[in-house]
């Protein structure tokens, strides 16, 4: 099954180099390129594409407005934002809109095709500065409830939490904790549901929000 892409970008440069890139794999198709938010809405409804990469800075607005829009229509497609704007509340506000990825417009091609094969996969890829920048801790004004909450979970449950948030696999946690990956699934479900999740994006989006990544 082709993956149907369409790609958000002010910069035609940034397109083309996207479109290339993607040429390249045969199970990938660009099916749409645009660089304002208004013709983004319109191709999203008219393609129907599976990925969407979308830049926040856009000439008629933004990309993180844009993305709320869509999830307010209950759009299903997935969208990792790539940006040049490696900033924390960026980034927050992007996952809590319902993006399943955020990287810079820096990253490797290698880390791209990661993030596109995590999000399919059903999980959420940040780039590596920006989870070490999350797994910092929640904002100020929500230090002590958030602190309350960490502290009441399990230490190793914390642990495996904050593996999650980074992006690490199920496999990589286990490596990383010394586990066996079985246990690791174990704990996976058990945040999930002591938060309430469906589903491991889910899980990471209520970490970021409630400022549970604290190392």
């Amino acid at each position: 099954m082709t993956l149907r892409i369409l790609i958000v970008d002010d910069h035609q440069m940034m397109r083309d180099g996207l479109r290339l890139m993607f040429a390249q794999h045969p199970g990938a198709e660009v099916v749409g390129a645009c660089g304002d938010c208004a013709t983004a809405w319109r191709l999203a409804g008219e393609l129907q594409p599976d990925l969407m990469l979308l830049d926040v800075d856009l000439p008629d607005g933004n990309g993180i407005a844009l993305l709320r829009q869509m999830r307010a229509a209950r759009s299903t497609v997935k969208v990792l934002v790539l940006t040049a704007l490696l900033e924390r509340k960026v980034a927050v506000g992007a996952i809590e809109s319902g993006a399943n990825g955020y990287l810079v417009k820096t990253s490797a091609a290698a880390e791209l095709l990661t993030a596109v094969r995590t999000i399919l996969a059903g999980g959420i890829h940040l780039t590596a500065e920006m989870s070490t920048a999350l797994a910092k801790g929640p904002q100020p004004t929500a230090a002590t409830t958030n602190g309350r909450i960490r502290a009441a979970l399990p230490w190793r449950e914390g642990q495996v939490l904050e593996l999650i948030v980074r992006g690490l696999r199920n496999k990589e946690i286990a490596a990383e904790l010394g586990l066996n990956v079985k246990t690791v699934e174990t704990y996976r479900s058990r945040l999930m549901k002591r938060f309430d999740c469906a589903s491991p994006a889910e899980l990471v989006r209520h970490a970021i929000r409630v400022g549970l990544a604290v190392a």
